[in-house]
């Protein structure tokens, strides 16, 4: 959904725009891929939408964002991508994560080739390179000082196979290093944790094998499966019930299929001290779906349509009165007060610059936030290989870390090497259907 269309101030659902004035508030509403910047303190909802992604932690906001690390040849390709968190107010950007996939083999193609000039910004290389690498990632959620992210790579070396790779991880942006269960929720926590995804994996693998047998079932998602190896390393963090969740991406490494991720159900995970905190501005969701924040003195609604992928979002004072403020792409993260407590003048002017900034990226500038779609499974009894097409890397081009500049035409000499297929993304139930 186009950014221009996707929060609009209007009527919908054949509700009707009260004239009385809504209740004063300001607030940032983060989605997958946006941040809306919503303020009623005129007497009429304002609402200004940026693609954005912001994290906020220790009481300062941070943008993350992503950046091409090319290092191509005219008949090489070699684009590898790195994660920046940037501090708004002081417009430092520091590196979060880096792929060290692309830059080995770029060093050993440069070794091997010591005549050729690896390109500069402006040049394209050939259409059909000999030698491709990419790397792409993908952020999931943001929770607090923690990002979880999904990482995937294509390599196709002359005279090799073409083969990738995808597993997913969790970094602490406060120290741009990797967080494994234990640091998250303790030893005895992490391996309960990995021990239950380790047997929903191998109870789902199984029963594959076995409908194979018995009733002649896919044969390709059984021996795709029987090649890959549960690692609880690789995870995601999300939510379930207000309360945190870990959401295991089995990695997967080689051709077609085999190089993609199978995603299990989340696990529950009882609350931990760093929880508290950084779910602050998360949704209470009732019986039918539909979630709301508590603000001052108002509530902020969002009623979701059937599909999921829409919600009607309103402000509601505390007789009930709502008036509604548009709609939205959903999912929506997570809501940032800004009025309790209010912001300071320093925050104003850094999100202000921000906003702006964002606004003048291109139509072709993309943001680094692709959440995937939490209904599609791996039927465990029908065996058949429910598979999403994964959305290419979300790449927001808006400055580097050092000259914080637009970045150059090279990028649109990225091109995904899958053996032909889809890379795709596979999701394990915990419980069979």
């Amino acid at each position: 959904m186009p950014l221009a269309t996707a929060f609009v101030t209007a009527c919908s659902g054949g509700n009707v725009v009260r004239r009385d004035a809504p209740p004063i508030a300001e607030f940032l509403v983060n989605t997958a891929d946006s941040t809306f910047w919503v303020s009623t303190a005129t007497g009429e909802s304002h609402v200004r939408g940026v693609p954005l992604v912001l994290a906020r932690y220790g009481g300062r906001y941070y943008e993350l964002y992503t950046a091409d690390d090319d290092r191509s040849y005219s008949d090489a390709l070699l684009l590898g991508e790195r994660l920046y968190r940037r501090d708004l107010l002081t417009g430092d950007s520091a590196i979060v994560f880096a792929d060290t996939t692309v830059p080995r083999i770029a060093d050993a193609y440069a070794a091997s080739h010591p005549d050729e000039i690896p390109l500069a910004p402006d040049e394209d290389g050939s259409d059909d390179p000999s030698t491709s690498a990419t790397a792409e990632v993908d952020i999931l959620d943001v929770i607090g000082p923690y990002v979880s992210y999904e990482y995937h790579i294509d390599v196709d070396l002359r005279g090799r196979r073409p083969w990738h790779s995808t597993r997913r991880g969790v970094l602490d942006l406060r120290t741009a290093r990797a967080s494994q269960l234990a640091d998250l929720f303790g030893p005895q926590t992490a391996s309960r944790v990995a021990s239950a995804g380790r047997k929903i994996y191998q109870a789902a693998v199984d029963s594959i094998v076995r409908e194979r047998r018995t009733v002649g079932g896919d044969e390709r998602a059984a021996a795709t499966l029987a090649r890959l190896h549960f690692d609880d390393r690789s995870f995601s963090l999300t939510t379930v019930g207000g309360s945190p969740a870990v959401s295991f991406g089995v990695p997967g490494q080689g051709t077609g299929a085999a190089g993609s991720i199978v995603e299990l159900d989340p696990l529950k995970v009882d609350s931990v001290s760093w929880w508290t905190p950084a779910s602050n501005g998360m949704a209470q969701t009732d019986a039918a779906g539909n979630d709301s924040w508590t603000g001052n003195g108002y509530r902020l609604l969002a009623r979701y349509d059937t599909s999921g992928d829409v919600a009607q979002v309103s402000i509601a004072d505390s007789a009930r009165r709502e008036w509604p403020i548009g709609t939205i792409s959903a999912p929506i993260r997570r809501v940032d007060w800004l009025d309790h407590p209010a912001v300071t003048v320093a925050e104003r002017r850094a999100l202000l610059r921000a906003f702006d900034q964002a606004s003048a990226y291109d139509e072709n500038a993309r943001v680094a936030l692709n959440r995937p779609s939490p209904n599609l499974h791996l039927a465990t009894i029908n065996a058949s290989l429910q598979a999403r097409s994964r959305k290419p890397a979300r790449n927001v081009r808006a400055h580097d870390a050092g000259a914080r500049q637009q970045h150059g035409a090279r990028v649109r000499r990225r091109r995904a090497v899958d053996d032909g297929q889809v890379r795709r993304d596979r999701r394990v139930s915990a419980q069979p259907q």
